[in-house]
């Protein structure tokens, strides 16, 4: 029975790699986003071969991907449709699965879009979720550093900043 352990675990490796490594590009696509051509890259990523606990996670990135679209459309109603698309699967995914990064990505859209969008009453529990969990969350230090730089950078208000640069990243 070990042998067969070992062995499975062995042949199951180079499968975990490339799973988490879709993960990565996902992220890393994601914090790259310059154009609309960045976020189509961002949706023809095949969540399907990813890793089974990953895929909603990068489903989300395609979620906040689409709320991101906004910008590079012309129109208003466009604009308004791309929002509240990747707004509500974004939602749907967090509803079923609240995970730091789905929260980190929400954040970030309400912290980034005008008010008058009426998409701000998750901040103050999305920053406490942050400081509750972020520190125990499975995602490597750098990118947990990446996630607070960027919610930072696009927080107005200073006592929000404050808060979110004390949020821990690693338990000590």
């Amino acid at each position: 029975m070990k042998l067969l352990i070992l062995i499975w675990m062995y042949l199951s490796t180079p499968l975990t790699m490339e799973e988490d490594k879709i993960l990565l590009n996902t992220r890393s696509a994601f914090q790259e986003i310059k154009s609309e051509e960045d976020i189509e890259s961002i949706y023809r990523i095949n969540v399907e071969e990813a890793e089974l606990d990953n895929r909603n996670v990068i489903r989300a990135y395609q979620a906040a991907a689409t709320c991101m679209k906004a910008e590079y459309v012309f129109s208003s109603v466009s604009k308004l449709k791309y929002f509240k698309r990747g707004k509500k699967k974004l939602e749907t995914l967090i509803a079923n699965d609240k995970s730091v990064e789905k929260v980190y990505l929400r954040l970030l859209i309400q912290l980034n879009i005008p008010r008058l969008l009426n998409y701000y009453q998750e901040i103050e529990g999305d920053i406490v979720f942050l400081e509750t969990h972020l520190a125990d969350a499975l995602i490597n230090s750098t990118y947990k550093q990446t996630m607070i730089k960027n919610l930072v950078s696009v927080a107005d208000k200073k006592e929000i900043k404050d808060i979110l640069l004390q949020i821990k990243i690693e338990n000590s």
